[in-house]
């Protein structure tokens, strides 16, 4: 009898140790309204192109995926029928998904405690969407009937908008410190933070978003920003010019000040602030003035005609990788135009210097330029 109660008893532990929930763990499951076949993607970014984790057959319009993850973290479906990729917050959970295969913006996804703050954060910044969809479109008709006043009326307002709108996601960051979603939006939002702002930030989270990926991409970051600040020494590099031979920054250090100008032809508000760094340019040259353009574009043929009909003459560079351009990474650089001005001796002396802000702080550098000018 003893033997058998021992028998029955490891049965037990046997049918108890399979049905074990599994740590950290998520499980998807799905419907989709399409009658494409093919496989559904779990996919995540790590730096670059999506790479796919898991794939599971639609079988009538359903799907499930498991697997385990320690934390939210952002992962992408992509399903049969769509364009377009769904990013979602993954975390220990079950997740529900109905995908709207005609608007994957109205898929719903349920379970996702984190995917809820998020969903909730969006909604408040849509108010902001809104009105810079309306503005510009606005703009867009002034322009068409030839009315430039009212365009440059609705383009500021536009700017005003916008400002506003990265307003808002920063106080939003700070405003929840314990958020997954924080660290996430920060990262999103990383070309709209200097220095002292992300150090802030990063400043604020709660020590259990040290567990986020998003948090640590942010400290690399910051250490890229400290690297380049005003005062630091300029950042190496070597690139292919635009003769396809390879050039590198150091050649053009010790021969005068030198601007490194980040932009790309498809930058509107780049080529419309060539014309001033073209009169730069030629005013300051002769007295030890150069600029080192590093265009992040991808298509060689536009890069090369953009210099042309924009004739900068000066110095140019590009590995045509577009944003994944090595220089910009090295010099933490996430929006352009954006620029670095570099002294005699290989030191940051500026950052951003547009427009009026340029051309004063070259009337600073180059005081006889000033004097001959006026005689």
């Amino acid at each position: 009898m003893f033997k058998n109660l021992l028998i029955i008893s490891l049965a037990v532990l046997t049918i108890a140790s399979c049905t074990k929930p599994v740590k950290n763990q998520f499980i998807i499951t799905g419907t989709a309204d399409t009658s494409f076949d093919g496989y559904v993607l779990l996919q995540k970014r790590t730096d670059g192109p999506l790479i796919t984790i898991d794939s599971m057959l639609l079988t009538s319009g359903k799907f499930n995926f498991k697997g385990t993850v320690d934390y939210p973290e952002v992962y992408y479906l992509t399903v049969p029928g769509t364009k377009s990729s769904i990013p979602f917050f993954i975390e220990p959970a079950e997740i529900k998904f109905t995908v709207n295969t005609k608007d994957v913006n109205k898929t719903r996804i349920e379970g996702s405690k984190t995917q809820t703050e998020y969903d909730a954060y969006l909604d408040m910044l849509d108010q902001f969407n809104t009105k810079i969809r309306e503005s510009y479109q606005m703009s867009m008709k002034a322009q068409e009937i030839g009315d430039e006043a009212k365009a440059r009326e609705f383009d500021s307002l536009t700017n005003v908008y916008d400002q506003q709108r990265g307003d808002f996601s920063k106080n939003y960051v700070m405003q929840n410190p314990k958020s997954f979603t924080v660290p996430y939006i920060a990262y999103r939002n990383s070309w709209n933070y200097d220095m002292n702002e992300l150090e802030k930030a990063l400043g604020s989270f709660d020590t259990t978003l040290n567990h986020s990926i998003y948090t640590g991409y942010l400290q690399e970051y910051l250490k890229t920003l400290k690297r380049t600040e005003v005062g630091m020494l300029y950042v190496s590099f070597m690139m292919q010019d635009s003769t396809g031979q390879y050039f590198p920054i150091a050649d053009l250090i010790g021969k005068g000040y030198l601007l490194l100008d980040f932009w790309a032809s498809w930058c509107s508000p780049c080529r419309e602030e060539n014309p001033n760094l073209v009169a730069m340019y030629n005013k300051y040259h002769d007295k030890g003035f150069n600029i080192l353009g590093v265009s992040l574009d991808s298509m060689r043929p536009r890069w090369l005609q953009a210099i042309k009909d924009d004739q900068l003459n000066w110095y140019h560079v590009s590995d045509l990788e577009g944003w994944a351009n090595k220089a910009a990474k090295l010099y933490g650089v996430r929006s352009i135009p954006a620029n670095f001005l570099i002294d005699t001796n290989g030191y940051i002396i500026g950052k951003n210097l547009r427009g009026e802000e340029l051309q004063a702080k070259l009337a600073e550098l180059f005081p006889e330029a000033q004097q001959a000018s006026r005689r």
